[in-house]
């Protein structure tokens, strides 16, 4: 359902994606690892045109887009399909639980407010936040901010959901939490791509693993097979170095 061909970015001269390819079938849960520097949230951010790739080609759903050319209004179409979670929640601090879930359809898609709010709180009830429509992000823990940022990723029932390091910022027991929202989604067939250092949900939870390194990806593989067997020295040496203090119950 979606395919990226050879996304190619640099920044000063400095080229931080070499050539990336990736396809991901619908259902898919697919983890990116690898270490700092490596390109994993460059290249998920140009797969969402929040960054500009300098090259490639992206197809969703058969409607293929030239990473290079592609005009503003066919971005917002692209987006209308897809749903995006950053580290940093990015939620409005002067809007509601509820209203940040819907503001993407009161705003920008104009949608009447009652079916908004309807639809906003089922995707409140999925992430376990029906109780806290009516607080403010000031009043929420890190964790229940991520899970509201979930829920508005969610709201539309995009076709694909790109997670960028979800959990960075988050300390463990809340970052089980997170990871516990996630898994309920794999569980109900949501495509995700997910930027990660949770080795754990990458092991228990993911369909295939990629591991990126200096803007290339260096190793592809069902996620059992890559923990168990890798078969690059690389991802040998990653997985041996990168410790899991924390196994989360997910």
């Amino acid at each position: 359902m979606l395919e990226a061909v050879n996304i190619k970015k640099s920044y000063d001269g400095n080229q931080v994606l070499k050539g990336i390819s990736l396809r991901v079938e619908k259902g898919d849960v697919i983890s990116v690892l690898g270490p700092s520097g490596s390109g994993k949230t460059t290249f998920l951010r140009c797969i969402n045109f929040l960054n500009n790739a300098d090259e490639g080609k992206l197809t969703l759903d058969g409607e293929t887009y030239d990473m290079k050319t592609i005009r503003k209004k066919d971005i917002i179409r692209y987006r209308k399909k897809t749903g995006f979670v950053f580290q940093g929640y990015n939620l409005f601090a002067n809007k509601t639980v509820l209203e940040n879930v819907t503001a993407g359809f009161t705003i920008v898609r104009k949608m009447h407010k009652s079916d908004a709010e309807e639809a906003g709180k089922k995707a409140l009830e999925k992430v376990g936040m029906s109780d806290k429509m009516d607080y403010y992000p000031s009043q929420l823990s890190g964790g229940q901010q991520q899970r509201v940022s979930i829920a508005r990723a969610i709201v539309a029932e995009p076709a694909i959901i790109y997670f960028d390091e979800p959990t960075s910022a988050l300390d463990p027991e809340l970052t089980g939490e997170v990871l516990a929202v996630m898994k309920k989604l794999a569980d109900e067939g949501t495509t995700m791509v997910v930027v990660t250092h949770e080795l754990s949900f990458a092991r228990k939870v993911s369909d295939r693993v990629v591991f990126m390194e200096g803007g290339i990806i260096v190793e592809e593989d069902d996620a059992q097979s890559f923990f168990t067997a890798p078969k690059t020295d690389r991802a040998k040496q990653f997985l041996r170095t990168v410790s899991t203090e924390y196994d989360y119950v997910i």
